[in-house]
C-alpha cells in the first residue's frame, strides 16, 4: 500500500477511484439489465449495482487504510448521545488486562429512539456495529437503519450503541473494544438500572465478534465483576474469526466470494489492525477473538441470523452447529434467503431493506418465545 496510506497520497488515490467507478457506472447498469447476468438471478437491477458499489468502496477503504476518527461530542446526536465513564477497577479482569496499554476509557454510545425516562417492562437492545473493527460509530448515520428497523420489527422499546474504540486509532487494537462492550453493559445495568434479564445484546459482524466477547466475558467472569447474562443475544452475519481473514484463502475460497460486498482486503485490513500487541502472550487464535475453533458453554440464548450469499456464510452454520453440540446451549440459525453480508446494518446501502426487515421480525418472534419458556 504504501505511499497511499497517507496523505497526499490518500486524496489522489480517492479521487481516481472516484473518477474510474463514475466512469464504470454506466457500463455496469448496462450489464445488469438482464437478470441472468447480475451475481444472484434474484437480485434487482438496484441490488445488483449498489452491492458492487458497495463492494468497491471497501475495497478503498482497505487499499488507503482509511482512519475513522471517534469523537465523545455529541453532534447531531445531541439529547440522544451519552458518554459512560469506565466503571470500578474490579469490573476488568482476565483478558481484559492482557495489554497494559490499553485501559478502559470513556465510551460514547447513541439512543434510540431517544434517551430512556422510565424503561417499564420492555426489552433494551445493546447493539455493537460492524466494519471490521475499522468503520462506524454507531451513530445515526452508520446505525440508525439497524436501530429503527429492530424498534419498528420487534418489540423491543429502546436500542443503545456504543462507539467503541477502532483499531485504525492509536491504542485500540484488542482488548480496547472488548472493555467498552463491558462498560456499556455496565452502564445499563449500574446506571440506567435495566435489568440483565430484559437486556438483549446483538452484533453485526465485527460487532457479533465483540458480543461473543462479551458473552464469554460473562460467562466466566460475570459472577466475579457482578454482571449477570443478558436474557437474548441477536448475533447478525458475525464474523467468527477475524484470525481466518489475514490471507485472502477464506474469503476467495468461499463459493459466495461472487454474490457479496465484502472482500479479502478489507477483512485483512481489519484482521491486522485488531491483532493484540505480541507482549500481551495471545494472538488472534485467542478464544475471545476466534470463535471458529473455540465455542463454549452460555446461559444466553443465541438466535444468529446470517445470507445465503455472503462470504461469511459457511463459517456462521459452522458456528451455529458446534454452539449447539454443547451442552445446555440454546441456539438458533435463520437463512436470509438470497441475502448479502450484514444486512441489518447495510439494508439500505445495498437495497435489502425488505429483508432486512423481515431479518429483524424473525429475531423479534425467537426473543418471544424465550418469554413464553
Amino acid at each position: 500500500m504504501g505511499a497511499f496510506d497517507t496523505q497526499p497520497g490518500k486524496a489522489i488515490w480517492t479521487l481516481s477511484a472516484v473518477g474510474i467507478n463514475l466512469f464504470k457506472f454506466p457500463w455496469l447498469v448496462a450489464y445488469y439489465l438482464p437478470s441472468s447476468t447480475r451475481p444472484h438471478r434474484a437480485w434487482t437491477l438496484r441490488q445488483a449495482l449498489q452491492v458492487q458499489i458497495i463492494r468497491a468502496a471497501l475495497w478503498h477503504m482497505a487499499w488507503v487504510k482509511m482512519i475513522t476518527p471517534l469523537k465523545l461530542s455529541a453532534g447531531k446526536e445531541r439529547e440522544r448521545w451519552v458518554v459512560v465513564k469506565p466503571g470500578p477497577e474490579g469490573k476488568y479482569v482476565g483478558p481484559t488486562r492482557v495489554d497494559g496499554e490499553i485501559v478502559p476509557a470513556e465510551v460514547g454510545g447513541t439512543w434510540y429512539p431517544a434517551l430512556p425516562d422510565g424503561m417499564g417492562d420492555g426489552f433494551v437492545v445493546l447493539h455493537f456495529h460492524g466494519g471490521a473493527y475499522m468503520i462506524g460509530d454507531g451513530r445515526t448515520q452508520d446505525a440508525g437503519f439497524a436501530a429503527t428497523t429492530l424498534l419498528r420489527e420487534t418489540d423491543v422499546v429502546r436500542v443503545f450503541a456504543p462507539q467503541y474504540r477502532l483499531s485504525c486509532n492509536a491504542l485500540s487494537r484488542f482488548p480496547a473494544a472488548l472493555q467498552d462492550a463491558i462498560s456499556a453493559y455496565r452502564y445499563l445495568i449500574d446506571e440506567v438500572k435495566i435489568p440483565a434479564a430484559r437486556i438483549v445484546v446483538g452484533g453485526d459482524s465485527a460487532g457479533g465478534n465483540l458480543t461473543l466477547a462479551l458473552l464469554r466475558y460473562l460467562t466466566e467472569y460475570g459472577s466475579v465483576v457482578g454482571l449477570p447474562q443478558p436474557a437474548c443475544a441477536w448475533l447478525w452475519s458475525p464474523w467468527v474469526s477475524p484470525g481466518r481473514s489475514l490471507n485472502s484463502e477464506a474469503f476467495d475460497g468461499s463459493p459466495n466470494a461472487s454474490t457479496d460486498y465484502v472482500t479479502a482486503a478489507f477483512g485483512q485490513w481489519g484482521a491486522e489492525s485488531y491483532l493484540p500487541a505480541p507482549s500481551s502472550g495471545i494472538d488472534l487464535d485467542s478464544p475471545y477473538i476466534n470463535f471458529y475453533d473455540h465455542t463454549f458453554a452460555t446461559s444466553t440464548p443465541l438466535y444468529i441470523s446470517t445470507g445465503e450469499c455472503e462470504v461469511l456464510y459457511h463459517d456462521d452454520v459452522k458456528l451455529v452447529e458446534d454452539f449447539a453440540k454443547v451442552k445446555g446451549n440454546k441456539v438458533q440459525l435463520q437463512v436470509e434467503e438470497h441475502c448479502v453480508h450484514d444486512i441489518i446494518l447495510a439494508g439500505k446501502l445495498v437495497g435489502f431493506e425488505k429483508e432486512a426487515a423481515l431479518a429483524a421480525k424473525r429475531a423479534g418472534e425467537f426473543l418471544k418465545t424465550l418469554e413464553k419458556a
